[in-house]
This record gives C-alpha cells, structure tokens and sequence, in this order.
C-alpha cells in the first residue's frame, strides 16, 4: 500500500494536467474541426504534467533520502489529500464519460452542471487538499513538501496558458 499512494497522486496529477491542457486549448481555435487540435493541446498538457511529477517526485525522493523519518509522514499526508481529490476527479472523470459518450443534449448538461463549475473550482480544491494534507502531517517538513507538491500542481495551467495564443484569425479595423 505504501507505494501505490504517490502513484495514484502521480496519475491524478498526470489526468488533471491533461485536463488543463484541454481547457487552455479551448476557444483559441477557429476551425470547425478541432480534434486533432485538443488531442494535440491533451498531449502537451499530459507531457508537461509527466514532467512536473517527475520533477516533484524527484524531489520527494531526494528529501525522503535525506530525511529517513518523511517517507511514512508524507503517506499520512497523501491519504488525507485523496479525501479532497478523489471525490472530485471521480465526478470530473464522470462528467467527462458522459460528455464522450451522450447525445449533444446530454453532453450540453454536462459542460454545464460538472465540467463548467469543475473547472472554476479546480484551483480550491487542490488548495483544499494542501491544506488537509499540511494539518494533517506529523511534521513541518511533510507539510512543507505538500504544499509544494500542491503548488507544482497549481502553477501547471499557467505554465501550459503561456505559450498559447489565440489561432483565431485577426480582424482589423473596418475598412470603408
């Protein structure tokens, strides 16, 4: 059990930057057919979400070898935080099922009543879980390395958000 915690938040992680990937990628197209698109901006998104795990469990590693005692304390962390994360990335993913495989009505409710407000409120929850998980560890190092582990995460939409750019084409002034 004790590796299977970093490894189901590495792989919400990885799912939540793909996610992010999507939603900077939304809107910024103007062609009809946007498939090859999204599954391109859900590519990138999942790449850099692999990077920044990565790089987070690197550094997990590197203070856990460091420090014999944290490995155990960040598991009291990680099993506080999934209380937070996986009642929401269960409805996201459900949303997500239901969006793929209904009718347009179906997908239109959807977008409205779980991805939507999904989105707006992705920020608090990851808050939300940092700050269960810092309350609940035994240690001021745990609750260090979970909020940076938190805030990794956190800053992964801005990063995939900056090297976007509307592919919309620009309309100038009117002509008379």
């Amino acid at each position: 059990m004790n590796a299977v915690l970093p490894v189901l938040l590495a792989l919400l992680s990885v799912t939540d930057a793909a996610f992010c990937g999507f939603r900077v990628a939304a809107g910024r197209d103007a062609r009809i057919f946007k498939a090859d698109y999204y599954r391109s901006a859900i590519r990138r998104g999942m790449g850099r979400g692999l990077f920044t795990a990565a790089l987070v469990g690197a550094g997990i590693a590197g203070a856990c070898l460091s420090s014999p005692g944290l490995f155990p304390q960040l598991l009291v962390c990680a099993r506080a935080m999934l209380w937070v994360l996986l009642p929401y990335a269960t409805l996201t993913l459900v949303g997500m099922g239901v969006w793929a495989a209904a009718e347009a009505d179906a997908r239109t409710l959807a977008s409205v009543v779980v991805l939507g407000p999904f989105t707006l409120i992705r920020p608090w929850v990851i808050a939300a879980a940092a700050a269960v998980g810092a309350w609940k560890a035994p240690g001021f190092t745990a609750a260090l390395v979970t909020l940076a582990a938190c805030g990794a995460q956190l800053a992964l939409e801005p990063w995939l958000n900056a090297g976007m750019r509307p592919r919309i084409p620009q309309v100038g002034p009117a002509r008379p």
